[in-house]
């Protein structure tokens, strides 16, 4: 059972990982719909675990729309999704250099990260947003082999 929070918190945790979530430039503190989108992708990745490898990864783009009634921007949101990180980037377009956006999210929520130095021409997030999962899991075998064996 996922553990209940409150919204606009920072870093939670729920039974598959743990949660950090940047303030969004527009709102000020944490962008609700970042929030939701994160914690459903991580539901989502723990669901597939039995039948992924543990190399699965998706990604894409999405626009989210009043994310907050005092919001009136139209963000678009780009993820990285895996069995190891969950990262979510706001106010970035699919031409965003993702290793750009990785380094700047390590120096928000890595500690012992390099330190970040920043580019010219570098697009920067509104918003992050990053899920780790809580424990490492054991390697799954192949998902064909899994099914196979259904």
């Amino acid at each position: 059972m996922r553990r209940q929070r409150a919204e606009g918190a920072m870093n939670w945790t729920d039974t598959t990982h743990s949660y950090s979530v940047s303030s969004c430039r527009h709102l000020g503190r944490p962008c609700p719909a970042v929030e939701r989108m994160i914690a459903r992708l991580g539901m989502a990745l723990d669901q597939a675990r039995p039948s992924t490898t543990d190399d699965f990864e998706i990604t894409g783009t999405c626009l989210l729309e009043r994310c907050d009634a005092r919001c009136a921007s139209r963000c678009s949101a780009r993820f990285v999704a895996s069995h190891t990180r969950i990262r979510i980037f706001t106010g970035v377009g699919e031409d965003a250099s993702l290793s750009g956006l990785d380094q700047f999210a390590d120096a928000i929520f890595d500690p012992a990260a390099s330190p970040f130095v920043p580019k010219r021409n570098q697009a920067y997030p509104s918003g992050l947003a990053q899920a780790l999962p809580r424990r490492s899991l054991p390697s799954q075998p192949k998902a064909q082999a899994a099914l196979a064996s259904a």
